[in-house]
C-alpha cells in the first residue's frame, strides 16, 4: 500500500527505529493493509492510522495509530513521561466504519493535553459511537486479547511505547467504572467474559 511505503520513508525514530516498531506491529498485527492520513475532507490527521491484516483472533483485524509516540506525554498519576501509540480491534465484516477518524480524535485529545491514556481511563461517554446505540464511551485497557509481548515496544533504554487498547463501552458501564474503579470493572470482565470485540454487545452491568 502507499502508506507502507510511505510510513518506510518517513523516519519517525533515529537510527530506523520507526522500520524497527513497524515491524514489532507487523510481527503481532499482521502486514498493513492500508491507512489514512487525511480525513474526508482531505485535512491532515494528527497522527496516521494504519489498519493490519489480522487481529487477536481469527475473523479479526487490527488498527493502530502512528506518529502518536512521536510526543512525550505525561501521565497525570506519576508525572513520568510516556509514549504510546493506541489500538482498536474489530471484526473483519464490519468494515471500517468510523474507526481511523475514531483513533485520530483520541490521539488528537491526548496531543492538546499532553497527557497520556492510562489503564482504567474512560473516555466519554458522548453519544453512541457506532450507529448500534449501546456503545457510547471508550474504555483503556492494556491489549489483553494479544501477546504480553505486545504490551510495549523498546525503542532505547530512555523510551519505550506502550500500547493502549481503546475498547467501546456503554454508559452503565462508563458509570460503573466511575463508582467502583477500574479493578472491579476488569474483575467482572474476567468473570462474564464478555466479546469486547462485538460492537453490537449488551452491557454487563
Amino acid at each position: 500500500s502507499n502508506l507502507r511505503r510511505n510510513i518506510s520513508k518517513v523516519s519517525i525514530y533515529e537510527g530506523g527505529q520507526m522500520d524497527k516498531f513497524i515491524q514489532f506491529l507487523e510481527n503481532h498485527l499482521g502486514t498493513i493493509e492500508c491507512g489514512w492520513n487525511n480525513d474526508d475532507r482531505g485535512e491532515r490527521l494528527p497522527v496516521q492510522i494504519a489498519k493490519y491484516s489480522k487481529g487477536p483472533f481469527s475473523g479479526t483485524k487490527t488498527f493502530s495509530t502512528l506518529g502518536l509516540s512521536r510526543v512525550p506525554l505525561t501521565s497525570y498519576v506519576s508525572g513520568k513521561q510516556i509514549w504510546q501509540e493506541l489500538i482498536f480491534v474489530s471484526y473483519s465484516h464490519i468494515g471500517n466504519l468510523n474507526i481511523p477518524a475514531l483513533l485520530a480524535q483520541v490521539s488528537q485529545m491526548a496531543l492538546d493535553s499532553r497527557t497520556a491514556f492510562l489503564r482504567g481511563d474512560v473516555i466519554g461517554p458522548n453519544g453512541p459511537i457506532f450507529d448500534d446505540p449501546n456503545l457510547e464511551a471508550l474504555y483503556v485497557s492494556i491489549p489483553g486479547y494479544f501477546p504480553d509481548s505486545f504490551d510495549a515496544f523498546k525503542v532505547d533504554d530512555k523510551k519505550t511505547i506502550i500500547m493502549a487498547w481503546l475498547i467501546p463501552i456503554t454508559s452503565k458501564e462508563a458509570e460503573f467504572i466511575r463508582q467502583n474503579g477500574w479493578e472491579e470493572f476488569e474483575d467482572k470482565l474476567e468473570e462474564l467474559d464478555p466479546d469486547l470485540i462485538d460492537i453490537k454487545r449488551e452491557s454487563i452491568i
